[in-house]
């Protein structure tokens, strides 16, 4: 009985190693699966990021360049209105299609993974925190900019219809932003271009004419440097990402 009782009692103690072992193994080849999923989570999510940071930076390209040809513009309207010879064909010319652009922000990915909770799913905590430290440079510059069109620039847009400063039917047709066509004949009014030049003859209405231009040119010239940096900044994105895929 002693010997079959201890036989017993062996087996049994056998049986709940087994048990116990199996329980083990199961669980780490859970672990394993899990990790291997979140892993391939992970890697879709970094190149999702990639392929929104490369169409962000188209985005900042059609920034600076839009930036650049406001800024153009604003400084030959100076150097024509500090000439002795002013013309309003000229002013119209240079200020009348003067326009605000409306920075986009691409970033679906990154929204994903902030509102699902799953940006710590990205392992690496470097690599973390420069994404989110991008995305909340991306939106301050978005922020800036937008501040910038519903204040500066819209003041500016208001000075040149209000004050006559502009010919608003200079032209044939009016092209917004976005690059909308609103096809707009117009009938020449001879007295209006006399009416501008004029009113550019009195120096203390184009001392704040030639403020107001200049003013908007620096804004052009803050937004081209904020765009600059973000540039710059989508580059080493880029990089930093790359680099910890392929490691």
């Amino acid at each position: 009985m002693k010997n079959q009782t201890g036989n017993y009692l062996k087996y049994a103690i056998g049986e709940i190693l087994l048990v116990v072992i199996g329980i083990l193994i199961a669980l780490q080849i859970n672990t394993w699966n899990t990790a291997r999923l979140d892993h391939n989570k992970e890697k879709e999510y970094l190149i999702n990021i990639l392929e929104d940071i490369k169409t962000q930076q188209q985005l900042v390209k059609d920034q600076v360049a839009h930036n650049i040809l406001m800024r153009l513009k604003c400084e030959k309207a100076i150097r024509h209105l500090n000439s002795n010879n002013i013309n309003a064909d000229s002013i119209n010319l240079y200020l009348t299609d003067i326009t605000r652009k409306t920075f986009v922000v691409s970033d679906p990915t990154f929204q994903d993974l902030k509102s699902s909770g799953n940006i710590l799913l990205i392992k690496n905590g470097d690599l973390r925190k420069k994404i989110l430290t991008f995305y909340q440079y991306l939106d301050y510059s978005a922020l800036v900019i937008q501040i910038s069109n519903e204040k500066t620039i819209a003041e500016f847009r208001d000075l040149l219809v209000k004050e006559n400063v502009v010919d608003m039917n200079y032209t044939d047709s009016l092209t917004v932003a976005g690059g909308i066509d609103f096809s707009l004949k117009t009938t020449p009014l001879l007295w209006a271009k006399k009416l501008q030049e004029d009113k550019l003859k009195n120096r203390d209405f184009l001392f704040m004419v030639l403020n107001h231009i200049g003013q908007r040119g620096r804004t052009s010239s803050v937004n081209l440097d904020l765009m600059k940096r973000m540039e710059l900044r989508i580059e080493n994105m880029q990089r930093d990402i790359e680099n910890y895929l392929n490691s």
